[in-house]
């Protein structure tokens, strides 16, 4: 029996892992520890990030893909103020991890 939650809590976590909102939402937290954001600007990435993921999901060529980073960086860079910007990039993980 034990196997067995195992197992429906390994599809489960697979599931969450391939998902759009949840990956979405936790970008979002590893971004927001980071740096405080207004509750508007969160919901707007949430959006964002959402996007990314299920736009990602679908693509299949590198082009593709790259023109994916390419929105999401411009859509960061336009988002954020300047201070916050700088803050993002010197962790430079968080921000290839938001925009890939």
């Amino acid at each position: 029996a034990l196997s067995n939650t195992a197992l429906a809590q390994d599809k489960v976590q697979e599931k969450k892992s391939k998902d759009p909102v949840y990956l979405a939402k936790t970008e979002l937290a590893e971004l927001v520890k980071e740096i405080p954001l207004e509750n508007s600007l969160e919901n707007g990435l949430i959006s964002l990030l959402t996007y990314k993921h299920e736009t990602l999901a679908k693509v299949t060529t590198d082009k593709e893909r790259n023109q994916v980073y390419e929105i999401m960086r411009s859509k960061l860079d336009g988002a954020l103020s300047p201070e916050q910007l700088k803050k993002l990039k010197s962790n430079k993980k968080l921000y290839e991890n938001l925009i890939k």
